[in-house]
């Protein structure tokens, strides 16, 4: 069999995602303290063979720490502060991730029920009409349809009753993170029933003294306007750019006129996503001369009847893409869905996040309710996580040693997400390696003043490992900054980059 290189990383990360229902691994050979660098030299360690290194760039303000595991061996290859709790930022939708696929399996879908409560008289169903979400943070407008065509195709063209919604299948918040600012789209509400990650469109033109506001729920399909989430203009200078209030039901925005100039578009959060996803179910059944009504939030109640229903695609899929795109409402949902699968059902998201907590002392070995590895929510979208280097590595090294079997060869963790080509070769000038073929595949985490990268390399020798790398500055953070600060980001990055070259000399060297 010849090995290549693409199939060795393919293989570690089978084995890390391979999550069948086996018993937890220990991975005692990680307890031992690891070697503590010279206070006076943050570099990576160096192997005989390799004397010296380049040296590490100046790292941001703040504390960094790091840890990185050779898979084969259990040496540890390098650690500073490897037990310094961390704010993780998206890094914490690793173990989201992990946890949901053995939780729940690869291949499961979430699904969205249309139900009726009575039978159809002439055209009109007597009862109310239920829209019962199931969780699936993929639920967009264009899922909506095949409902809308069931309700035609069964002769109904008026609902005498209600137009019930029905979110209970996941906690009811009105954002991730209420520190983050108000009209932040990554921060959006969470409910058992959502749509389009729960966010609208704003549109505007502005010509002359005239300007056109349009929000909409769109999709790749259909874009339908909505009136239950508006936006109005707020005239004076000293207005806040962005103000949110429920005023009769509605959702109404509050953006400074002068904001809004020439051509423009931008996503807005949804606080009510259950009422919202009713108005669009009903706007594309009035498109298609069916009369529904407004929506009200309630109960699908026993004994309803099953019209409908749209899966959603596979968890393997969904997964993928959250950690591609550090998807905020997918990672609170399927983390949410994962703690109920195992019996938890919480009340908070910092319960629902305690149960990914302990499944991960679980996996790896370390005490539950351990302070290096504390997790508010599923998405990292929080001040209050905690992950240190060496819990994250024990994790993911864990993993690794799992035997592929039961579970599914998961590979979805975003690649190339270190620069590999910019300056490699030339800090490497006189060592042969070729780091275009070192492969890294990990989750990066950035908010403000807060970084992290964690998970897996196969060096161009090789060698394959398991790191974790995070840098905090939560005293600058405590100002309240919104805007991430670009220079200091800049330089986490580049002291990744620098520590992730450093291993590799020193081990291919």
């Amino acid at each position: 069999m010849r090995l290549t290189r693409r199939g060795i990383l393919g293989g570690l990360l089978g084995m890390a995602c391979a999550l069948s229902a086996g018993s937890a691994i220990a991975v005692e050979w990680l307890k031992a303290p690891p070697p503590v660098p010279r206070p006076e030299r943050a570099a990576a360690s160096a192997s005989p063979a390799t004397p010296s290194l380049p040296a590490l760039p100046n790292a941001p303000s703040g504390v960094t720490g790091w840890m990185a595991v050779d898979l084969d061996t259990g040496a540890v290859i390098d650690a500073r502060n490897p037990d310094h709790a961390f704010a993780p930022a998206s890094v914490a939708k690793l173990p989201t991730a992990f946890h949901a696929l053995e939780r729940l399996g690869p291949e499961h879908r979430f699904e969205t029920r249309l139900m009726a409560t009575g039978p159809v008289q002439s055209g009109t169903l007597q009862g109310d009409l239920v829209l019962v979400g199931g969780g699936d943070p993929e639920l967009d407008t264009d899922a909506l349809v095949p409902l809308v065509a069931a309700l035609a195709q069964q002769g109904i063209v008026r609902v005498a009753g209600r137009l019930v919604v029905d979110g209970s299948a996941a906690l009811s918040v009105p954002a991730i993170d209420p520190d983050q600012p108000i009209d932040a789209a990554y921060n959006p509400a969470l409910s058992g029933l959502s749509l389009n990650f729960n966010r609208v469109r704003l549109k505007w033109a502005t010509r002359g003294t005239e300007q056109t506001l349009r929000v909409s729920a769109l999709a790749l399909r259909h874009d339908p306007e909505v009136s239950g989430v508006r936006v109005a203009l707020a005239g004076a200078s000293d207005a806040p750019l962005f103000s949110h209030a429920l005023e009769d039901g509605t959702e109404v925005w509050r953006i400074r006129a002068r904001d809004l100039r020439g051509k423009g578009e931008r996503w807005l959060p949804v606080r009510r996503p259950e009422l919202h996803a009713g108005e669009v179910l009903a706007k594309l059944a009035a498109a298609q001369g069916i009369t529904l009504g407004a929506a009200v939030e309630g109960r699908a109640p026993a004994g309803a009847r099953l019209i409908a229903r749209v899966e959603s695609r596979p968890l393997t899929q969904m997964v993928a893409s959250m950690l591609r795109h550090s998807t905020n409402l997918t990672a609170e949902l399927v983390g949410q869905a994962a703690a109920r699968a195992g019996g938890r059902q919480p009340g908070s998201l910092a319960a629902s996040g305690a149960a990914t907590a302990a499944w991960a002392a679980g996996v790896a070995g370390f005490p539950a309710g351990d302070s290096g590895f504390r997790l508010a929510n599923h998405s990292g979208l929080s001040q209050a996580s905690r992950l240190s280097p060496r819990r994250m590595v024990e994790l993911l090294a864990a993993l690794a040693r799992r035997q592929p079997g039961q579970g599914v060869r998961y590979k979805g963790l975003p690649g190339g997400v270190i620069d590999l080509l910019r300056d490699y070769n030339v800090a490497a000038k006189g060592v042969d390696i070729d780091f275009r073929r070192l492969e890294v595949a990990a989750k990066t985490g950035t908010m403000d003043y807060m970084r992290g990268l964690a998970g897996y390399i196969v060096t161009p020798g090789g060698r394959r490992l398991a790191f974790a790398v995070f840098s905090n500055d939560l005293e600058r953070r405590r100002s309240g900054v919104s805007q991430i600060d670009r220079g200091w980001m800049a330089r986490a990055r580049a002291f990744e980059r620098a520590l992730v070259r450093n291993w590799v000399l020193a081990l291919d060297g």
